[in-house]
């Protein structure tokens, strides 16, 4: 089976498990900068992982585009581990139900580290962590996205891709 994995990282956590899963598939790996419409054909399966940025997972519309005619596997790579509030959240954010129904969907956890932010995104999240620094009565999660500001969170392991190489073995056959 000739297959390929796209990658938009911005970080490195993404990219990382888009290197691994390829690697367990024995399928390219590409930035999807590199891929041209055109070479949709070429590939019987693909699989597409990015990052999340405040709830919105990056070049997916673009993507959702790009494979309107074709159903590929998408992971979405995001800050926190086994979440599951978060992943319904980028779920509804990120897609439509028929999207839904004809891709399929994963969440890998990522990371947290607000020190490697730039430009206006780090203005934005600065003015985020001053209102939630001032907010009263913060639930869990808010406590631990102000805990992320002072101490980086890294969950990228290999063993989160094993659900999606299972899936990519079992749909191939």
């Amino acid at each position: 089976m000739k297959g390929i994995v796209l990658y938009k990282s911005k970080y490195g956590n993404t990219k990382q498990y888009a290197q691994w899963i390829a690697d367990d598939l024995k399928f390219e790996v590409r930035d999807l900068s590199q891929f041209k419409k055109s070479e949709i054909g070429n590939y019987e399966q693909i699989i597409f992982g990015t990052g999340v940025y405040m709830g919105k997972m990056n070049q997916l519309k673009k993507v959702l585009k790009l494979f309107k005619d074709k159903p590929i596997t998408i992971f979405a790579c995001a800050g926190n581990a086994g979440v599951e509030k978060e992943i319904e959240d980028i779920k509804s954010n990120n897609f439509n139900p028929e999207e839904l129904a004809f891709h399929d969907f994963f969440y890998l956890p990522g990371g947290v580290d607000f020190s490697k932010v730039k430009g206006i995104m780090k203005l934005m999240i600065n003015i985020f962590r001053k209102v939630l620094q001032n907010k009263k009565d913060k639930t869990y999660d808010e406590e631990q996205i102000l805990k992320g500001f002072t101490e980086p969170s890294n969950y990228v392991e290999k063993e989160h891709i094993k659900e999606i190489v299972e899936f990519m073995h079992k749909s191939a056959k």
